[in-house]
């Protein structure tokens, strides 16, 4: 095997191409200084990276000998492998003794250049691994993520090493296409010497699209590209060169960064000073956490750092949005509204989400908003040549490009029916397409949720199939049925793994019942988006709900981001919001929401409780907590929570509505009677009327949140007047609706009226 393993490594150093040395064995430490000293006599000198967990006793001893190789070993924390993204080393090993994360190996690979060495170690890829410990449910687990990641391990070629005591060796006998050199354009907007910084002719071209940016009106540049491509790097060289175009013309500049963490975002930060260095631009730069750049500042321009929240309240002149797919279409939607110019840079596979859905969502909302928008795609791989096999393995073994089957063109004849999990992982096009279904429907989805799908006893999966071809796809978890002691430990603060509907609404609603209840969370639900709009997922839902009923179930229910489409789909199935999470979630900008849909009577009550607790919870606390939240999700959970309440509004606070629809108060004057209306209102679920919908967001976000008139009018796309206009109507219907009070009432009150 060795003897082989040379032979490849010589030809991955002439191609540039990379090689897989993949290791599980019990000799685990022979094989591995085996291979590396093969390396090493073949690349002295070599950059190494070894990627681990500090706590792993057995892996400290194995750095020591590999380190004993390689002085100049580089150590990379799992937990912080984010930080070294923009990183690359001639080898890596990923040493996976005590702990298996597919998460890990997807983020990893490709630090390695052509020529190099990828290097996966373990003993045994299921024994004593501490991620599976999160699956096991009642002391079992399965294997069939790590079976057919086995089995993708010894198809695929530029493949070493051992398993189990069986030694391979496939070297690679495919083409690969060298990485062109860059070309710079003869016509050229940005300045030469930005474009000698590209490295491929792809780079070269999307640096160009940036000139799209300087153009009047509201207007979206879309980068797209596989991980690798470098489109983090492009970023910084473009907003180096909108700089220069307009320090020419003697304006400054000022640019909001965002992405899920300052990490993510730094990269672009790097290149952007290398941008301006090489233009001959002075800046000073700020570093935050980790050494990455937060801020670069000169005369007349800034660029900076912040969190997505915090850019729906900013203003700039330009925001850039990193990998824009893993932060999630609500904040998006919310970005367009406030910002005239944006480009978004996502990744179109990668374990950070599926980039072809956010951008299927992406066009359509762009089309629906009639904003000019430009697409720049860059498919050439900047580390190793185009065809490296150890990518193509990657995206095999880690289902990074899972695609649906084609739809079929007749509904007639589709089948529901549950899957055997051992069939499926062993039956490669259904997998993809049944996996591809729920990511393109679901664009936040990592190599983990792979496995946990398929080595969770507590997961079930459904699919529905047009004969071979899957165009909807479930997958379900069960929960609760806990034991009192688990019962106390989640009341005293403890999480627990496995059960998150339980865990949250024993928390937040102080109820026992939420943990002895036995219930399915849909972990995902999706259909193709071809065939969308056909009720094929509510007839999912129906479907999963009366298996769950036969079968003793005492609820349903689903937990998600809070994005306004995703909500009226639970709300419009009969689901009803119980739980929204007192905090945004960092990375993604959205509120988690929970939704549960009842089938025991005991699970009745308990979750009318819920929902009367998440609606006061919100009304109370909207204009504080939950200030950040979307106005059109807001409104949705409080009309969805069903919850009600009878609610006395003093006939002093009615009198002052009716002075402002008369215009003789102002609505600062009245603030206080409209707030007491639009709370009566918002706890009345037994009216049989209703507001519009954007009366219904324009009181959310102007009388609950509290926010100011320019904040609200951009969060409704309006003016200041038609947002006044659109509270003036819906106090009128309130006032009519409730006291038989109109515009010509006479106002005033005397003291025998109160």
């Amino acid at each position: 095997m060795i003897e082989k393993l040379k032979e490849g490594l010589e030809d991955g150093r002439r191609r540039f191409y990379r090689n897989l040395l993949y290791i599980e064995s019990e000799d685990y430490e022979k094989y591995l200084l085996e291979g590396l000293s093969a390396f090493r006599d073949l690349n002295p000198g070599a950059s190494v990276a070894y990627a681990y967990h500090p706590w792993s006793e057995r892996s400290k001893a194995l750095i020591s000998k590999v380190r004993d190789l390689f002085p100049e070993l580089t150590l990379i924390d799992y937990l912080e492998s984010e930080k070294f993204l923009g990183y690359t080393f001639d080898a890596i090993v990923i040493d996976s003794l005590d702990n298996f994360e597919p998460n890990f190996v997807g983020r990893l690979v490709d630090l390695v250049r052509g020529g190099g060495l990828v290097t996966i170690v373990t003993d045994d890829l299921t024994r004593d691994k501490k991620y599976r410990q999160s699956i096991i449910r009642n002391g079992v687990i399965e294997s069939h993520y790590e079976e057919r990641f086995r089995r993708k391990v010894r198809e695929h070629q530029a493949v070493f090493g051992v398993i189990k005591g069986e030694e391979m060796a496939k070297p690679f006998e495919g083409v690969v296409k060298p990485t062109p050199g860059p070309r710079i354009p003869e016509k050229r907007f940005m300045p030469i010497e930005l474009h000698k910084l590209c490295m491929t002719p792809d780079q070269n071209a999307t640096l160009e699209a940036f000139r799209f940016l300087v153009g009047t009106g509201r207007r979206v540049l879309a980068v797209t590209a596989a991980r690798g491509r470098g489109k983090s790097a492009v970023t910084g060289l473009a907003l180096a060169g909108l700089l220069k175009d307009r320090l020419e013309r003697e304006k400054g500049f000022s640019v909001a960064i965002t992405s899920p963490s300052l990490l993510g975002a730094s990269q672009v930060m790097e290149f952007l000073t290398r941008g301006l260095e090489a233009l001959g631009v002075k800046f000073r730069v700020r570093r935050g956490a980790n050494n990455a750049i937060s801020s670069v500042r000169g005369d007349n321009f800034r660029f900076y750092w912040e969190p997505p929240e915090t850019t729906l309240e900013d203003e700039a002149d330009l925001l850039v949005v990193d990998e824009a797919a893993a932060i999630g279409m609500n904040y998006i939607e919310q970005a367009l509204s406030s910002w005239r110019k944006v480009v978004l840079v996502t990744t179109v596979h990668g374990y950070e989400g599926s980039g072809k859905t956010f951008l299927r969502y992406l066009a359509k909302l762009l089309k629906e908003r009639k904003i000019a928008v430009k697409w720049a795609e860059m498919g050439t791989p900047l580390r190793y040549a185009l065809g490296d096999p150890v990518e193509k393995w990657l995206y095999d073994a880690l289902l990074l490009d899972a695609e649906p089957g084609e739809p079929p063109k007749s509904l007639d004849f589709l089948v529901y029916q549950s899957l055997d999990k051992a069939e499926l992982f062993s039956d490669d096009a259904l997998l993809r397409q049944v996996y591809g279904v729920m990511v393109t429907a679901h664009y936040r989805n990592n190599p983990n949720d792979l496995m946990i799908m398929g080595d969770g006893v507590h997961h079930q999966l459904k699919a529905l199939l047009a004969g071979n071809t899957a165009v909807g796809a479930v997958q379900a978890s069960e929960e609760g049925g806990l034991p009192k002691e688990m019962v106390d430990f989640a009341l005293l603060g403890g999480t627990f793994d496995g059960d998150l509907i339980p865990d949250r609404l024993i928390k937040h609603t102080r109820l026992r019942e939420f943990g002895e209840m036995r219930g399915l969370r849909v972990v995902r639900i999706a259909v193709v988006q071809e065939l969308q709009g056909h009720g094929l997922g509510s007839a999912m839902l129906e479907m999963l709900y009366e298996e769950a009923k036969e079968k003793g179930y005492d609820w349903v229910g689903s937990a998600f981001m809070g994005e306004p489409r995703v909500l009226k789909f639970w709300i419009k199935n009969g689901f009803v919001p119980v739980h929204v999470a007192p905090k945004r979630n960092e990375k993604l900008g959205d509120y988690p929401v929970v939704v549960m849909k009842p089938i025991s009577e005991r699970a009745k009550r308990a979750v009318s409780v819920a929902a009367e607790v998440l609606k006061e919870k919100l009304i109370n606390v909207i204009h504080d907590v939950y200030f950040s939240m979307s106005p059109e999700v807001a409104r949705l959970l409080l009309v969805g929570a069903r919850a009600h309440r009878e609610v006395n509004v003093p006939k002093v606070f009615v009198d002052k509505v009716l002075a402002f629809i008369k215009g003789v108060s102002p609505y600062e004057s009245s603030a206080d009677g409209i707030h007491a209306l639009v709370v009566k209102y918002f706890w009345d679920a037994k009216r049989e009327w209703s507001l519009s919908e954007e009366e219904e967001i324009a009181l959310v976000a102007k009388v609950l949140q509290g926010r100011p008139w320019r904040f609200s009018s951009s969060t409704l796309g309006s003016t200041r007047l038609e947002l006044t206009q659109l509270i003036y109507d819906a106090m009128e219907k309130m006032l009519e609706k409730y006291y038989g009070i109109t515009r010509e009432s006479p106002t005033g009150l005397t003291l025998d009226d109160l």
